[in-house]
């Protein structure tokens, strides 16, 4: 019986020291500060672009509203005719990772909208619109097409990449615009096609072919 009872005790007594063990343990844990992992901010992100007008939707809900707002098609033609506020003819995308797109928003417009018009919509025009006091207000008019979207850094203004064509030279620029002081400004040309390059521009020629196409674009009116 006596032998049973120490038994008996050394068992309670051990309990008890794994009861205080875990207890002790516990607290130890609890008093640790908790980290919170904050999300971190998408610095990098490349998107490429390919626009079919006959496959595009209007998706966000407030691309027809706009389209009115600007007054640069009709409402009343049915959906898919000429100078109709169709996804034919325009296609949106948001400017500003910070803002909704009815007060940010890039329009690319489908060169064949307005075959009449006398500034002649032959190719696909890219116009930019911020809201200031309730306004839309024009920032950029660029005669091109955008082809990618860059995060770069931590703006919430993605650098655009607009592929220019000049047919009657038989040639074509890939360039590189960043958003400065309110509008998308130039920025460099990656890319030339014409009769003595396909391709990629060399590191050491980017920025003397830069400053020409610059010059070019400007003179050929494809930047306002």
């Amino acid at each position: 019986m006596n032998r049973l009872k120490t038994k008996k005790g050394l068992l309670i007594v051990f309990v008890t020291l794994v009861v205080v063990v875990i207890m002790v343990t516990m607290n130890q844990k609890s008093d640790e500060p908790t980290v919170i992992e904050t999300p971190k901010k998408e610095t990098s992100r490349i998107e490429y672009i390919s626009t079919d007008f006959n496959q595009n939707t209007f998706t966000d809900g407030n691309e027809l509203k706009l389209l009115k707002e600007l007054k640069i098609c009709d409402t009343t033609i049915l959906d898919g005719q000429l100078g109709s506020c169709s996804p034919k003819f325009f296609r949106f995308f948001k400017l500003n990772d910070a803002v909704s797109l009815k007060n940010a928003f890039l329009l690319l417009v489908n060169g064949a909208a307005y075959p009449n018009d006398p500034e002649n919509f032959k190719s696909r025009r890219i116009l930019i619109f911020e809201r200031e006091k309730g306004q839309l207000v024009l920032t950029n008019t660029i005669k091109g097409n955008v082809i990618e979207r860059r995060k770069n850094g931590p703006s919430t203004y993605d650098d655009l990449v607009i592929r220019f064509r000049l047919d009657e030279y038989d040639e074509a620029y890939h360039c590189v615009f960043k958003w400065k002081d309110g509008k998308y400004d130039f920025s460099s040309c990656e890319e030339l096609y014409s009769y003595n390059c396909k391709g990629k521009v060399k590191p050491e020629l980017i920025d003397s072919v830069s400053i020409e196409v610059n010059k070019i674009l400007h003179d050929e009116k494809l930047l306002f």
